[in-house]
């Protein structure tokens, strides 16, 4: 039998492992998954909090602000990465910093769960066949993290450093999984990441918005098993 593959995942902004339940189930048996949540102020600190609990050589994911993330991880480590996937993720600087430090001063006044609710909404696709469903786990995922988590995870969003160019230079195999109703990052997006990478491959998930392994978890599982098989 085959070594499963080292698998490190970084959830999306107030998400935890439920994130990524339904594939880390499911591919347990090419796949030794661990998902770690950082929640420093700035994600050069939390890079170094991931690569601190992450295993020698790893595969990577990231959704979202984990994406922010894992492009750090890859900034920081890039020979410790064996393989990279990524999911509704804006590699730039930041694009409105004071609406988002808008948000973070809401949930000061007492906000948080009306800031998690628009938050929810606008990740979850609710005409999909599990909207309801994924915007209920999203919306416990956020809660139980709590408004501490989401003050220092979105500050380190804000301050991220524009992590396009890593994508000139990234040489293993990649996976760009998307949801086709993505409000916070078009398809778009992964189509020009991807341009010009000979190791990479575009997964669209049609039925789902920001969050595919939640939303839509056996066409994302299909999507990440594929890639693990490549590695």
């Amino acid at each position: 039998m085959a070594a499963r593959v080292p698998l490190v995942l970084l959830p999306a902004l107030l998400c935890d492992g439920d994130l990524y339940r339904a594939q880390i189930d499911a591919l347990g048996d090419i796949a030794d998954a661990r998902v770690i949540v950082a929640s420093e102020s700035s994600l050069a600190k939390s890079a170094q909090v991931v690569l601190a609990q992450a295993p020698p050589r790893f595969a990577l994911g990231g959704t979202s602000a984990g994406g922010n993330l894992a492009l750090e991880v890859l900034a920081t480590a890039p020979e410790r990465v064996v393989g990279f996937w990524l999911t509704g993720t804006n590699a730039a600087a930041h694009s409105d910093p004071a609406g988002a430090r808008g948000l973070s001063e809401r949930a000061r006044r007492g906000e948080f769960a009306r800031v998690v609710d628009e938050l929810a909404e606008r990740c979850i696709h609710r005409a999909g066949s599990r909207g309801s469903e994924a915007l209920a786990t999203l919306r416990t995922m956020a809660l139980r993290a709590g408004v501490e988590v989401f003050l220092r995870q979105n500050e380190a969003v804000i301050t991220r450093a524009d992590r396009s160019a890593v994508f000139k230079t990234l040489g293993v195999p990649t996976l760009f999984l998307w949801g086709r109703h993505d409000r916070f990052s078009p398809p778009e997006r992964a189509e020009a990441y991807a341009a010009g990478l000979p190791s990479a491959r575009i997964v669209v998930v049609e039925d789902s918005g920001h969050l595919p392994t939640l939303e839509h978890p056996a066409a994302a599982t299909l999507g990440i098993r594929e890639w693990l098989t490549a590695l």
